[in-house]
């Protein structure tokens, strides 16, 4: 039987390592997952902080914030990073004026908290509201809002696709209100080699949402990154 394989998943944004327990479970001995996070109060630091203890070549996986920082890190050390997985991210520079994310979580965490859970996941899944304030209460609101800052540092990197050319599965709910499908598809067409793929009734977290689907589609890139 090969060795498992290492695999770095990166929470979203008020995220632990529940988001992504079904598919690591799914996967079984296939994968060897290290789930990482990182407080750093930029995306460049907290790339450079998760490739000193990520393994010295790994799949990467990275949801939202953590999509952003997968990025970072994909491009940083092309070297190291053999597949990447993305959800629901923005490769674009942050857009100004928008409500203090940041703030609300330092000031009033539990409110924000209850309205991201009626946002990153389609309102009718209960399950996945429950599982995703459980996650951003063990954050909790300062982290959170350190989170928000890292990511409103980063910059535009659409200009740099191109150069991401490791097998990338691109995942998308269609039902996402925070970042469209269309962008999702954009930065798909800007990637070499990489799939699309939109799961219906899902929003912003597929890996909580629809983790059946998720993880057979994860399995087919770890065949592909394998069989090279």
């Amino acid at each position: 039987m090969p060795a498992p394989i290492d695999v770095v998943f990166i929470p979203a944004l008020l995220c632990d390592a529940q988001l992504y327990d079904d598919v690591i479970t799914s996967m079984g001995d296939k994968i060897s997952a290290h789930v990482l996070m990182s407080p750093k109060p930029t995306l460049t630091e907290s790339c450079a902080d998760i490739l000193s203890r990520a393994p010295e070549k790994f799949v990467l996986v990275g949801t939202s914030y953590g999509g952003n920082l997968a990025l970072e890190i994909a491009l940083a050390a092309p070297h190291r990073v053999m597949g990447l997985w993305l959800m629901g991210c923005d490769p674009g520079a942050p857009q100004q004026g928008g409500p203090d994310l940041a703030g609300g979580l330092e000031t009033t965490p539990d409110v924000v908290i209850n309205m991201l859970a009626g946002l990153v996941v389609r309102p009718v899944d209960i399950d996945a509201a429950t599982k995703f304030k459980q996650m951003a209460n063990r954050i909790g609101g300062a982290a959170g809002a350190a989170q928000a800052r890292a990511l409103n540092t980063r910059s535009d990197r659409t200009p740099r696709l191109g150069e991401l050319t490791l097998p990338t599965l691109v995942i998308w709910g269609a039902d996402d209100p925070l970042v469209s499908v269309a962008t999702g598809e954009t930065m798909t067409n800007h990637i070499p080699d990489a799939a699309w793929h939109v799961l219906v009734e899902c929003g912003h977290l597929p890996t909580l949402e629809q983790p059946q689907q998720t993880a057979a589609l994860f399995s087919k890139l770890i065949e592909k990154v394998t069989s090279a």
